[in-house]
């Protein structure tokens, strides 16, 4: 059995830009009922809560769902609310040579 699934939020789950619709929604609850979901966009977390979140149940099967957000650069995973892991951002300094 897989022990991680990976999914693209955008034109793969819902359509770019887009909620997630009912039938993906029941079908990735059900998922993630039996197995861990990683899903990856090159959007912000205010993406995900707007496009995926709010279309999902609020209840223990999000402890199985990570959500790293910009590319990877920042992960969210579920205990008792979201928590940000990590977030790898650019320094002013970094920013100005950019």
């Amino acid at each position: 059995m897989k022990k991680l699934v990976v999914f693209d939020l955008d034109g793969t789950l819902a359509q770019s830009k887009s909620s997630l619709d009912a039938e993906m929604a029941t079908l990735l609850t059900d998922l993630l009922r039996i197995v861990k979901v990683a899903i990856i966009s090159g959007g912000n977390w205010p993406q995900f809560e707007k496009q995926l979140l709010a279309n999902l149940p609020h209840d223990e099967s999000l402890i199985n769902l990570s959500l790293p957000p910009t590319c990877g650069t920042k992960l969210y995973q579920y205990e008792s609310g979201w928590k940000q892991r990590y977030s790898e951002d650019f320094t002013n300094e970094q920013k100005t040579i950019i």
